[in-house]
């Protein structure tokens, strides 16, 4: 897992690990669920500008050195990240070879731009609006604002709808990050409410009655590499504290998640069967 902050060495040392493409902006590694994207200044030469808005969101450029940029290859990974549970890993260069990891990012859209390509010819350059992934701590309350939906009132399909909300339609920046926070919270409310207080991993009640007289659990995403933000309802669990720290330090933490992996498919399966979409499915806390 990389460190938001931490300067890594070499480029390459983060290739010989994970794989991928050793050139160009855009890393797409075979054996591992991320995307790897690195921005620096050595692109402005083609019209390449990355960086920040007031908004909080990171503006980060497509590839493609000529003619108008498409999404294919890495533009299309960057894009489709998250509908393939992919993190997307943002790295900027502080100086010859040595990158600095910025943070996990989530794709909120994007917008197109008029610039010069390598031939000197205008065309039109694909913008990526980036949110970073502030997670909330797993162990902390879902919670929602005053104009949020009361997510503990919702059923499984209603939790799940919000979790998969697509995106679409002109928004402002403001919008796509409120989408965001009510996809995560949805999705990590989902998996408390489809474990009913029984450890999803050993099976056993939630160590602890909360105030509400429900059984304490923690939610852990299986899949992702990074601990939060909006992922899928199959592949989140809620799981007991002590199995939630073998999950990411344990010795077996992969005979975990293959365990986890089964059972939350098992269970999603047999929810499915018994509750078609459009039907309540567990309407109350």
């Amino acid at each position: 897992m990389f460190i938001p902050g931490k300067i890594y060495n070499r480029r390459r040392d983060i290739h010989a690990i994970y794989g991928g493409q050793q050139q160009g902006g855009i890393c797409t590694p075979v054996s591992y669920p991320m995307v790897i994207i690195f921005t620096g200044d050595n692109g402005n030469e083609f019209g390449y500008k990355d960086g920040w808005t007031d908004d909080g969101i990171y503006q980060y450029t497509g590839e493609g050195q000529v003619y108008d940029m498409q999404f294919i290859k890495g533009n299309k990974a960057i894009r489709d990240h998250e509908v393939n549970g992919k993190d997307l890993c943002l790295f900027q260069y502080v100086k010859s070879g040595e990158v600095r990891f910025i943070n996990y990012m989530v794709y909120t859209g994007h917008h197109l731009r008029q610039s010069l390509d390598k031939n000197g010819n205008m065309r039109q350059a694909i913008v990526f609006e980036l949110t970073p992934v502030y997670a909330l701590d797993s162990r902390e309350e879902v919670y929602t604002t005053n104009d949020e939906p009361d997510l503990r009132s919702k059923s499984l399909n209603e939790l799940r709808s919000l979790a998969e909300a697509s995106r679409g339609g002109s928004r402002t920046v403001k919008e796509k990050q409120k989408e965001i926070h009510i996809r995560s919270s949805a999705v990590k409310e989902y998996a408390l409410k489809r474990a009913q207080g029984i450890c999803e991993c050993c099976g056993k009640p939630g160590p602890f009655e909360k105030e509400d007289a429900s059984r304490f659990l923690e939610v852990h995403h299986i899949k992702r590499l990074s601990d939060g933000g909006p992922d899928k309802p199959e592949w989140v669990s809620a799981i007991c504290p002590n199995c939630h720290r073998e999950a990411h330090y344990g010795k077996n933490k992969i005979l975990v998640k293959e365990k986890l992996l089964e059972a939350v498919s098992l269970k999603e399966k047999e929810l499915a069967a018994s509750h078609p979409k459009g039907s309540p499915c567990i309407s109350t806390t």
